[in-house]
């Protein structure tokens, strides 16, 4: 009885797995064109009514794809920041002093389909107790600063920090605005 039971909880635990792994991605175009990469079928445009509650005060991102219940968003903010390719790299330092309190899985700058990017690998303690898993890509686009963003509750899914390497590894910058 005890390896039966031992067995149907590991099939189980493969099918979750499996149905987590196998979340229909589909490549979006974003940010007038400028920006393509694979997004979760079931992310929308969060309303700025959403996004002000959301993400209140100044810094919130100009445009953010989320589920229905917030869980998971994909943020995206092409800031007035002047910012030249070759200066990506020096963000390391500043930004891993604003996120002091978050645990850094990893940090450093990765080319991603042609240019640089710095990816930071981060989990953050919020204060209500849930715990936030983040993957933020920063590049110079047009000459400014984009940063793209995709973080989801790691309370509502353990595993849902699996699928950001893949996100963030298919973002394509339209050439003509890498060159800037």
């Amino acid at each position: 009885m005890r390896m039966k039971t031992t067995l149907l909880t590991a099939l189980m635990l493969v099918s979750v797995a499996v149905a987590q792994a196998a979340e229909p991605l589909q490549s979006r175009v974003l940010l007038d064109g400028k920006v393509t990469m694979l997004v979760p079928n079931g992310l929308a445009l969060m309303s700025d009514a959403d996004k002000r509650e959301r993400y209140p005060g100044r810094n919130a991102p100009a445009y953010v794809l989320t589920n229905d219940d917030w869980s998971v968003n994909i943020a995206f903010d092409h800031k007035q920041l002047s910012m030249k390719p070759t200066e990506v790299g020096e963000l390391e330092g500043p930004m891993r002093q604003q996120l002091a309190g978050a645990k850094i899985n990893a940090s450093g700058v990765r080319k991603i389909n042609g240019a640089d990017f710095l990816v930071i690998d981060a989990d953050v303690n919020m204060a209500d107790d849930a715990k936030l898993h983040n993957l933020i890509a920063v590049t110079s686009l047009e000459g400014r600063m984009l940063v793209i963003s995709y973080n989801c509750l790691l309370n509502f899914d353990a595993a849902c920090g699996a699928i950001g390497p893949q996100l963030v590894g298919s973002i394509v910058l339209k050439p003509q605005a890498i060159a800037k």
